[in-house]
């Protein structure tokens, strides 16, 4: 696995969390997305904002980690989870994946580049054997195949064999 060409930038301000995508913004980057969020909602953030205005391709691992963002905020509300002005490519790969539905999408946001500091998140593709990346992956293709329609018809058996194969992993041999 090689790098992404993309970032993800991270900042918390109050109960809200903001990230912006730059680039193209694949599995490499989801474990740490996903870690940075969870901490954030464990410590009591209810909205989150991933502004895609500059990111120009995002893979399926990078969707599925949204959606699985999205049913962790269902309490918070349908609003919980916002995507800012997507840009054209990744509307169309929505679009293409029929996930361009599951999400709200904005066209602007409060937060700006400038306002406060932000932190550049880790690209783990040097860890892409860990656990942890196999883990990610796994659970953002899950939240793909349990999204409905197209997406369930085109994730549920890619998602079960990584799953199973996760689980062969783990298991001890004799």
């Amino acid at each position: 696995m090689t790098s992404s060409s993309g970032k993800v930038l991270a900042r918390r301000l109050g109960d809200e969390v903001s990230f912006i995508a730059v680039g193209r913004v694949c599995a490499s980057l989801c474990p740490a997305l996903r870690q940075y969020a969870e901490d954030a909602l464990s410590c009591g953030a209810t909205a989150i904002e991933i502004d895609l205005a500059d990111c120009t391709h995002c893979d399926s691992t990078f969707l599925g980690t949204l959606l699985a963002l999205r049913q962790a905020l269902h309490v918070h509300g349908p609003s919980a989870l916002r995507l800012v002005h997507p840009s054209q490519p990744v509307r169309h790969i929505f679009s293409q994946m029929g996930a361009d539905r599951l999400f709200q999408i904005v066209d602007h946001s409060p937060a700006s580049l400038g306002d406060m500091t932000w932190e550049q998140l880790r690209d783990d593709s040097a860890r892409a054997q860990s656990l942890r990346f196999k883990q990610t992956v796994v659970d953002a293709h899950q939240a793909l195949a349990s999204a409905g329609g197209e997406l369930t018809e085109r994730f549920a058996p890619l998602a079960e064999a990584m799953r199973e194969e996760l689980a062969a992993q783990q298991t001890p041999r004799p």
